[in-house]
């Protein structure tokens, strides 16, 4: 943690800097040794480090930023969508969430290099609407901001229910039967499993999951791409996740007990326990879509507490098209 903290503090300026101060002294020292006065190497020095600081600092703040009106774009409107409690209850959005809200979708944004793009409440003041502009982006490049923007990324680990494939004398599950309404399990609601085939094909049945969340976004400390695996981003839990986790999963049974992943409500992997305890670390793999992994981290180290919709979009041409 302390390199990468490093890494993002060493900027060009903070380079130049202490490049500076080494290189003056050892300049000082030469001039006094050969007897050139110092005041004429302070000039010297100055006008260089000036010439050095303009090339590598100015440029990005001189660059004139991009608007709408200049370079055209992209608007999306959205929508966030209020979500439910443990217990079912629907939570009302208040002015600080959507005040979070756009700030996490800015941070989003700005982490994939879209520095010009501007995020803001909805013109019409509601405490759902928010509208977010795209200068220069054009709408096929827009293409995976969409997934970027609707992406809550809210992980939750919960327990399956041991009854999940209980069959009934017509052979249906238990999942099944209670996403049909035909039967109620206290403590426990449906939740879509979605599943890839090795050919691609999408399909989804239900699961039958605890209602309460055994871990959560906020147990995370860090999602990166897996080194090992580059369908998989590698999730390691902070101390009160690991807590968690080895509290959750000690008397499970090994072989048979399963544990869910949920995404944003929908659950993509829920495999048997097959070490008990678990521990800090996990990996969520089958990632395969171009660009799902980056967008997947990026979601998990910006998670929104609540899902936004996109309801409409926006394709601006450029001033010397539109004529």
């Amino acid at each position: 943690m302390l390199a990468a903290a490093h890494a993002r503090n060493d900027r060009p300026l903070t380079r130049w800097v202490r490049g500076g101060v080494g290189s003056w002294r050892v300049l000082q020292r030469a001039a006094a040794t050969a007897g050139f006065p110092a005041c004429l190497l302070g000039l010297l020095v100055t006008g260089l480090g000036a010439s050095a600081l303009a090339a590598v600092e100015l440029p990005g703040f001189l660059t004139p930023k991009k608007s709408l009106v200049t370079h055209g774009g992209t608007v999306f409107e959205l929508r966030i969508v209020p979500r439910e409690d443990d217990t079912g209850a629907s939570i009302l959005i208040t002015k600080a969430q959507l005040q979070q809200t756009i700030a996490v979708l800015d941070k989003r944004l700005k982490a994939q290099g879209m520095r010009d793009a501007r995020v803001a409440a909805g013109d019409d003041e509601s405490i759902e609407r928010i509208v977010v502009k795209l200068p220069g982006v054009a709408a096929d490049a827009a293409k995976p901001v969409r997934n970027l923007l609707e992406k809550t990324g809210k992980l939750e680990l919960r327990e399956v229910s041991t009854r999940n494939d209980e069959a009934s004398p017509d052979g249906k599950t238990l999942a099944a039967r209670v996403a049909a309404k035909e039967e109620i399990v206290p403590g426990y609601r449906i939740y879509p499993y979605t599943r890839k085939d090795a050919d691609g094909n999408e399909t989804t049945t239900p699961i039958l999951l605890n209602r309460r969340s055994a871990i959560s976004g906020g147990d995370i400390a860090l999602a990166t791409p897996s080194p090992q695996q580059a369908d998989a981003v590698f999730i390691t839990l902070n101390k009160p996740g690991t807590d968690k986790m080895i509290a959750f999963t000690k008397d499970m049974a090994r072989g048979k007990d399963r544990i869910a992943i949920v995404l944003d409500g929908i659950v993509i992997s829920a495999p048997v326990v097959n070490f008990v305890p678990l521990g800090k670390s996990f990996i969520i793999e089958g990632l395969r879509e171009p660009g799902e992994v980056q967008s997947l981290v990026c979601a998990l180290s910006c998670p929104l507490e609540f899902s936004v919709v996109i309801e409409t979009e926006r394709s601006i041409p450029p001033p010397n098209e539109s004529k």
